[in-house]
């Protein structure tokens, strides 16, 4: 529903009510509202004339959900009928019944039918899901309209998620679905406008610019739970990267084993963040008299991610820095049987072991004395090692794209004799120019991911629009 005061006030309002069987009885029954307002300050507060209109807006909206998924079945007897997989997917979200006594009855080996029964144990106290978010914002515009910003905050809480809670195996089951994860995300949206030339005939030009970020964290866990995922506790960022990585002196110098390679730290650590600091996107339009040029960049900055392409061409001897450089000199005597390559850091100069506690932090730093790493190795054998962790390949995931550019004419209609109302042509051009680090992944098809895969073509396309 939408209701408006005087002009001056807008407020829409929506409510839905949803029951799944998915969900036990007395809480599979929900209703989740929504409501906005919006005011035009401008046409009742009198500003500077060099501001053309200033809007402000705030909304809040709670959404809520249980056990759904997006499949709606599994095909009979798990035969491909459709010829891309084992179930039935629909836009529509399908059931999962996990917090049900099912059981399935998959065929096994010869074709046997038999039963299996879940080891979820049903949990009748459980609720949906729960997401809850606020954004506020305007819409400024000063110089009769000549720039523009538009600028959003918002915070989603979500949770208490449903997640499985492991239990003892004595009871017969592993696992019971619980309420107990709450999470919340906070960020910024910002929209720059302008158009520093406006002339129907001759030069024009319009420019958009568009900044975004934002962070979560994890804000509550279920009682008696210290940990997610082995790693995040209250409090952390859920965008924290942890993975193989050396052990290092209080120098930070990497320490190596007797033979010269790198030694890896028994547990996972934390290497950096996986989201960006920051998106940004520059869309820029020109135009004169019938010609048109428009060309847009984008890009990503901050974070890191660990390069697989780099991990495995290393270790397989087919990446360029195993033949250039020290290595370059190292692996011709390699090739002679003469172990002539010696890696970076340090080596345990005392013998004494080192040791850990559980969170791979070395606790006896004290007893160990070092020296300079100075043990021969074959390269091959050093960069099977030491590109075999996340931290020998970790890179800074951000990069920039050339992401389109479109060249128009607008042909004169006097051309048709007027029989023909507009006729244009334009050429387009996608994703033409990548900038990163390293170019051997494309960071654009690995967004929100830790770890790069085996990389496929970069797609560019170009066309031709009449």
């Amino acid at each position: 529903a939408d209701f408006t005061y005087k002009d001056w006030l807008t407020v829409s309002t929506t409510g839905r009510v949803d029951k799944l069987s998915t969900l036990p009885q007395g809480n599979n029954t929900f209703f989740y509202p929504s409501v906005a307002l919006s005011t035009v300050v401008s046409d009742y507060v009198k500003f500077p004339s060099v501001v053309s209109f200033f809007k402000l807006r705030g909304s809040f909206a709670n959404v809520k959900d249980g056990l759904t998924q997006s499949t709606i079945g599994t095909t009979p007897a798990d035969s491909y009928p459709l010829g891309y997989g084992d179930q039935y997917y629909s836009p529509y979200d399908g059931p999962t019944y996990q917090n049900s006594a099912y059981y399935s009855t998959p065929f096994t080996y010869n074709n046997q039918p038999a039963a299996r029964y879940t080891n979820v144990l049903s949990n009748p106290e459980l609720q949906p899901s729960t997401t809850s978010q606020i954004e506020i914002g305007g819409d400024l515009r000063v110089l009769k309209n000549r720039i523009g910003l538009d600028f959003t905050y918002f915070k989603s809480d979500e949770g208490p998620r449903i997640f499985n809670l492991p239990i003892s195996t004595t009871t017969g089951y592993s696992s019971t679905l619980v309420n107990g994860i709450k999470t919340k995300k906070t960020g910024l949206e910002i929209a720059l406008n302008a158009s520093p030339f406006k002339k129907s005939n001759g030069l024009s030009w319009d420019v958009t610019a568009n900044y975004s970020t934002f962070k979560e964290t994890l804000s509550e866990i279920f009682p008696g739970v210290t940990n997610l995922n082995t790693f995040f506790k209250v409090g952390d960022r859920l965008d924290k990267f942890y993975g193989r990585a050396f052990v290092r002196n209080p120098n930070g110098e990497i320490i190596n084993d007797a033979s010269g390679r790198p030694v890896y730290n028994p547990v996972n650590q934390f290497l950096g963040y996986i989201n960006p600091d920051f998106v940004l996107g520059i869309n820029n339009r020109l135009s004169y008299k019938n010609v048109s040029l428009s060309f847009q960049f984008d890009g990503r900055f901050g974070g890191v991610i660990s390069n697989y392409v780099q991990r495995q061409t290393y270790r397989g001897g087919r990446h360029i820095g195993t033949v250039t450089g020290e290595m370059g000199v190292a692996r011709y005597q390699d090739y002679l049987g003469v172990k002539a390559f010696v890696g970076e850091g340090v080596q345990v100069g005392n013998g004494a072991a080192i040791k850990f506690d559980a969170d791979g932090r070395v606790t006896n730093f004290s007893e160990l004395t070092y020296i300079k790493n100075n043990t021969k190795q074959f390269v091959q054998d050093y960069v099977s090692r030491y590109y075999n962790s996340d931290e020998g390949n970790l890179m800074n995931r951000t990069f920039g794209m050339l992401r389109e550019v479109v060249v128009g004419y607008n042909f004169p209609t006097k051309l048709f004799n007027n029989k023909v109302q507009t006729f244009s042509v334009s050429l387009v051009g996608r994703n033409l120019l990548y900038f990163a680090e390293k170019k051997d992944i494309d960071l654009n098809q690995y967004i929100g991911d830790g770890g790069s895969g085996l990389q496929t073509p970069s797609t560019r396309r170009y066309g031709l629009n009449l």
